[in-house]
């Protein structure tokens, strides 16, 4: 199979770099900037996103979620085990949701524009990530399976980036 700076068979690649550290850095600057809000309610999801951030740079850097969704896939038959198969967005599905769950309410009480926007714009981006991840894996060994990977890295790295650009923009407050 052709391989590219995208190729993210075995994580060493610019683009998991770019988005480990972002992640990371988003991470952090959430829960310094969690300190810095008024409000308790702000504080507590804010803090509860930077947790996010710190467990996705962890996952990206470590490959958890694809060990996972092989430890899945080997153990267990029937749906779960044909829905590991397309995609590991289906068995980790009820965490995609809580994540989700989180984002939305971050968003409900953070008020600033130029907090938000930049968030929601992430959040398109990620949520582009998961459905390109479950059309994507059903593609792989063809050669279409590289641009799907491509397309995937580039949105988590242009997400991962607006993220960090909130994040920052919550600390500054």
């Amino acid at each position: 199979m052709d391989t590219s700076i995208f190729y993210m068979d075995e994580q060493v690649t610019l683009s998991s770099f770019l988005t480990t550290v972002t992640a990371f850095l988003a991470g952090f600057i959430f829960i310094l900037g969690a300190a810095r809000l008024t409000k308790i309610r702000q504080q507590y999801y804010t803090f509860g996103i930077g947790l996010f951030f710190l467990t996705l740079a962890f996952d990206e850097y470590f490959e958890v979620h694809p060990y996972v969704n092989t430890l899945i896939k080997s153990t267990h038959g029937g749906a779960l085990g044909y829905l590991a198969e397309i995609s590991w967005v289906f068995p980790l599905f009820i965490f995609v949701v809580l994540v989700g769950v989180l984002f939305v309410l971050f968003i409900k009480n953070i008020k600033t524009r130029n907090v938000r926007m930049p968030f929601l714009i992430g959040m398109g981006c990620y949520m582009l990530v998961l459905i390109l991840e479950i059309i994507g894996g059903n593609t792989y060994g063809q050669d279409i399976y590289i641009w799907f990977v491509g397309l995937e890295e580039g949105f988590e790295m242009i997400g991962g980036s607006l993220f960090l650009l909130s994040a920052l923009n919550v600390y500054e407050k």
